[in-house]
Order: structure tokens, then sequence, then C-alpha cells
């Protein structure tokens, strides 16, 4: 009898070895040859699951979107919404070997993306889907008091994903690399600045004395 093929699981493996292969040499490096090898199948094997570059780069983009959403969704859940904001925005950074692979891999979408309009509509849900992130993370601090009321929650995500493309073009594109370090300060002081935080990172949240309406947690925060 013919060995019964499990379909889910070595679309699965496809997926997984597409992803590796773009996060170590980019998408002009993850030929289809290259793709099946590195999954230890045939060529033919992967076309009968995939049958141009760019369905592999959008199932290969799913496969990796499900891996960076678990951790950010477990940073999000944080008790503590100010550091929450903080833990997610770290791991967008460029800041590692694997993120920096990720980027790598994101990067190439938004070159493939000029060509492709499959691959144009996956680099648009993917940033929608991180700028609500970022607004929800901001909204939350907000609501939790530890930052203004008056804070402009669409403009903030807007200016924080800018940011961190800029962080990760400088890094891995400009030759002028910033250490994670910095990559990291610069997104505390993003915060400081532009979300001007009532209160510093690890702080316990003022508590505001009745019938003073100066906006005691301010201080918490000088």
């Amino acid at each position: 009898m013919p060995k019964k093929v499990d379909h889910k699981l070595r679309r699965e493996a496809f997926m997984a070895a597409a992803y590796r292969m773009i996060k170590k040499r980019g998408i002009s490096g993850a030929t289809f040859r290259a793709v099946a090898k590195e999954a230890g199948y045939t060529t033919g094997a992967l076309v009968h699951y995939v049958d141009s570059m760019d369905k592999l780069l959008v199932e290969a983009s799913e496969f990796s979107a499900r891996e960076v959403r678990a951790d950010m969704e477990k940073a999000e859940n944080l008790p503590d919404k100010l550091e929450a904001l903080r833990q997610v925005l770290y791991l967008a950074l460029p800041s590692d070997e694997d993120k920096r692979g990720n980027w790598n891999f994101f990067l190439g979408f938004w070159e493939r993306s000029a060509l492709s309009a499959d691959v144009r509509h996956l680099t648009h849900l993917r940033y929608v889907e991180w700028l609500k992130r970022t607004a929800r993370l901001i909204r939350n601090a907000r609501n939790a008091g530890d930052l203004p009321k008056d804070v402009d929650i669409k403009k903030a995500s807007r200016a924080c994903v800018a940011l961190i493309d800029g962080i990760a073009t400088q890094t891995l594109r400009s030759g002028s690399p910033l250490t994670p370090k910095a990559q990291r300060e610069l997104i505390d002081a993003w915060i400081a600045l532009w979300l001007k935080p009532l209160r510093k990172f690890g702080a316990k949240r003022a508590t505001a004395r009745r019938g003073k309406g100066d906006g005691a947690a301010h201080a918490a925060h000088s």
C-alpha cells in the first residue's frame, strides 16, 4: 500500500524551510530547488503545494507571522501596560540574529511587493495588524493611567511604526548598524518624549489625592 501523506505537516515543512532560507539568504536565495532541499523533499513535491514564488512567499509569511505574533501577544498581556508597550516594541527590533533574519524576510517583501499584487496585499495586511497592535498597546497604557488622556493614539501609533522601520533600515542597510542597546534606548526615548508617560518604567502608579486637580500622577515621572 502507498504511504499515507499528511499534507498539512508537509506543507508546514515547506513553509518552515522557505522561512529559514529567506531569513538566511534573502528572497533571491530562496529558489524552489533550495527550499525543497532544505525541507528534505524534491522540487516536484514542493510544486504540488505552491506553484509560484509569490505564493510560496505569502505562505511562508503566514508561517513567520504566527511565530512573531505569539511572542508579542505574550508581552502585550503583561499586567503593567506601560511595560507591555515597551516590551512589544523591543520584540520588533532587529536586536539579535533571529530578529534580523525576520527583518531581512520583511524587507524582501517590500522589494517584492512592487512587482506582485499578492505580496503587496499581504504587506498591507501586516502593516494594518501592526498599527492596530501598537495603537492598542498605547490605548491600554493610557486607560491604565500611565499616559496622558489627551495622547493622540493614531498619530502615536504611526510614529512608533515609522521609528521601528527606520531603526531596522539603518541597522540592516545603512552600513552603520545600531547596537541592540542603542535600539532599545531609542525606543525608551521615543516613549518618554512622544507619549510623556506619567511614571517611570517599573515605578508604581501614583494615586491622585482627592480634591487635587493638579494631576499628582505627573510627579511620578519627574
